[in-house]
């Protein structure tokens, strides 16, 4: 399930964020959701063995026209709006309820005001279905060097390594949603369709490495259940940090 939240200046001025963003939206939504929740899925989340899911994902923040950019700032005409799905109904029920409760949002040194919440529930009824990427798809190995040290790479859609981490990613996240169930034995496949774009951001101004993403459409093929997850959960890695939030394109559902 998604649910859209429509944001407006309280000042009726421009947004004015940082070009590195990532962690102000993440914190502007653990501060919306109730603070049982904030808590549990900031510092605990959902177990999978060593890993820690909190199975929401945002998309990347959007203004009623293209944004402008200097050299350290972005600046967003409002309304604002922001995505975020999750398969868990407490997650949205919390979000939505906080956004349309708070008299002021706080999004870096902004005050917002929430002026509308959108739920949208997409049903995943076919074993394929393009999806738009709201927020870039990341997937990535942790390698080491002789000395032990370790490195990331990060991987392209068009790699056979990508899939398969889609798919593993995929089935983890079932796990945690229907952990009663048995994983449906089909394998995912996800093609891009057109060129994907790559995106190389930073979750934080500190942060010493920048993560690769990947914007486009693609397509994915497996259980209708599976896909439901994708839709939901997000795909591939760092959902709750900004990436990998997608949605149905609703034109080609079906073929």
């Amino acid at each position: 399930m998604h649910i859209e939240v429509t944001f407006d200046s309280v000042n009726n001025e421009k947004v004015r964020l940082p070009r590195i963003n990532l962690n102000l939206l993440q914190a502007m939504i653990y501060d919306i959701m109730p603070d049982d929740l904030s808590d549990f899925l900031h510092e605990k989340g959902y177990s999978f063995g060593k890993r820690k899911f909190k199975l929401f994902a945002y998309s990347w923040m959007r203004g009623k026209s293209k944004p402008q950019f200097d050299e350290s700032f972005i600046y967003f005409e409002p309304p604002l709006k922001l995505t975020i799905t999750s398969p868990i109904a407490e997650t949205l029920e919390g979000l939505a309820n906080g956004s349309l409760t708070s008299k002021k949002i706080r999004l870096g040194n902004n005050e917002l005001n929430c002026s509308s919440v959108l739920v949208k529930n997409d049903i995943v009824e076919t074993d394929s279905m393009v999806v738009n990427t709201l927020s870039p798809i990341t997937c990535f190995s942790t390698l080491y060097k002789a000395d032990g040290k370790p490195y990331t790479v990060y991987h392209d859609p068009r790699e056979g390594v990508f899939q398969q981490q889609i798919q593993e990613n995929l089935k983890k996240k079932y796990s945690l949603i229907h952990p009663e169930k048995t994983i449906p034995d089909i394998e995912i496949e996800i093609q891009s369709i057109g060129k994907p774009r790559q995106q190389v951001a930073r979750f934080r101004e500190d942060d010493p490495r920048p993560i690769k993403g990947w914007w486009g459409n693609f397509r994915l093929k497996g259980s209708k259940e599976m896909l439901q997850v994708a839709i939901d959960a997000g795909l591939g890695a760092k959902n709750s940090a900004g990436f990998g939030c997608v949605s149905m394109n609703n034109t080609e559902r079906g073929r």
